[in-house]
């Protein structure tokens, strides 16, 4: 009996820690402040019966801009091993004024493949990367959804003017 006790104890201390975790995010239409330390903002696009991709992206994609967001597309398998070290990395937090106004709609190749519907998923893909068999692709949107630039031309050009290439100084060093 005294497991079970000491079990429903820690367990009543972890709830309550949730609890507080949850109560001390912002309010849904609050900024964060400047300095404070965020993670990612990613969703997962999956196939949903009744809705196309492509319907499915820019409905999400205007949600983000009238949140104050810019979008930020990535195509990535499970299989691909760069794909993995990149959710790696979109798993740390960095300052808010770093990577807060951005938002990440993922998608998985498997989730598409899956639902036979990759030809969804490669007609999105072409919108602005035209090779459909090379993964991560990770692109970066203006409010209109057009390309500002593709992870790998971010890499080259943070690179070249003395910047660590990660994904954090990308979005914090936007060009266009």
């Amino acid at each position: 009996m005294t497991r079970w006790a000491a079990a429903f104890c820690l367990l009543l201390v972890a709830c309550n820690g949730a609890a507080t975790a949850e109560e001390a995010k912002p309010a849904s239409g609050a900024k964060p402040k400047a300095d404070a330390e965020v993670g990612y903002d990613i969703r997962r696009l999956r196939p949903r019966d009744g809705e196309t991709l492509d319907v499915m992206f820019d409905r999400l994609a205007q949600q983000a801009n009238d949140d104050g967001k810019q979008v930020a597309v990535l195509f990535s398998a499970a299989w691909c091993e760069p794909c993995r070290h990149l959710e790696l990395e979109l798993g740390n937090v960095h300052p808010a004024s770093k990577i807060g106004g951005f938002r990440v709609l993922e998608l998985k190749e498997e989730d598409w493949m899956g639902a036979s519907r990759m030809n969804e998923f490669n007609a999105l893909r072409k919108r602005w990367y035209a090779k459909t068999d090379s993964y991560p692709v990770f692109i970066l949107l203006d409010a209109q959804e057009e390309k500002i630039e593709e992870m790998k031309e971010a890499i080259d050009r943070l690179s070249a003017a003395g910047v660590e290439p990660t994904v954090d100084n990308w979005f914090a060093n936007v060009a266009g």
